[in-house]
């Protein structure tokens, strides 16, 4: 969302406002949970974060995992691309032993995992099919009916430290918690609109590719619905492998 300079003066000001601590409060709010460690909420992609989540998450990962920047870097700019075609990107904040990289500063959304009740996480519409019919009218691409009707289940593996489940009401006050912080830094009316909330990877590859990253996704896209290749996504796989945190 943010070049590298203006990331690093929202960086210093979150700072400076103790918001990275506020943060932490909001989290602490939620029990912890257990699961079996199957990772398989995380093979359904990256779910979005706040942009100060965002923040947190750049900061950790510059000062604590220098050694993984460039498979990370790597791993982000495919599923950026390639998220709606290819049924073999996941959120590539995965390790090979299913634990997540970042779970000291994965977001709100995969906090929330198995929190809320079967009744109340499968209301509404969750799949992409509407995403994906748009893709084929105006461009003519393809998205895999795995992903297009697939959805995220809800998993009986997960329990919390309270043994209940949390209301509805009560995890969406917190998302507004987190949404204030993103107040800081843009317009209310845009955060209220969702407008500051985006996948991990999307966020760092704004940063990474700048303004012309969603400019060549479509072209990207079709050519690996069309033919499976990625030649188009190969040197800019490159530079975003390049990039210094």
């Amino acid at each position: 969302m943010l070049p590298p300079v203006e990331l690093y003066n929202a960086l210093n000001k979150a700072q400076e406002k103790n918001l990275f601590a506020e943060l932490q409060a909001v989290y602490n709010k939620l029990p912890e949970t257990t699961c079996n460690n199957c990772a398989s909420c995380c093979s359904w992609g990256s779910p979005p974060a706040f942009f100060i989540e965002y923040l947190n998450m750049y900061r950790y990962v510059r000062d604590k995992m220098k050694d993984s920047w460039s498979s990370l870097l790597i791993k982000c700019a495919e599923y950026f691309y390639l998220e709606l075609v290819d049924i073999n990107q996941k959120c590539p904040f995965i390790g090979e032993d299913n634990k997540c990289l970042i779970y000291e500063v994965r977001p709100l959304s995969c906090r929330f995992y198995g929190l809320l009740a079967k009744k109340d996480f499968e209301k509404g519409e969750r799949s992409l099919k509407f995403i994906a019919d748009k893709l084929w009218e105006e461009y003519q691409i393809k998205v895999p009916d795995e992903i297009a009707n697939g959805e995220l289940p809800w998993c009986e593996n997960v329990k919390n430290t309270t043994g209940k489940y949390i209301p509805k009401n009560i995890l969406a006050g917190i998302v507004g918690q987190v949404g204030k912080l993103d107040a800081y830094f843009f317009p209310e009316n845009l955060v209220d609109q969702e407008g500051t909330s985006l996948p991990y990877p999307v966020h760092l590859m704004n940063t990474v590719l700048g303004d012309g990253a969603r400019a060549r996704k479509i072209k990207i896209m079709k050519e690996f619905s069309d033919h499976g290749t990625k030649k188009m996504l190969e040197p800019i796989v490159q530079k975003a492998s390049n990039f210094q945190f």
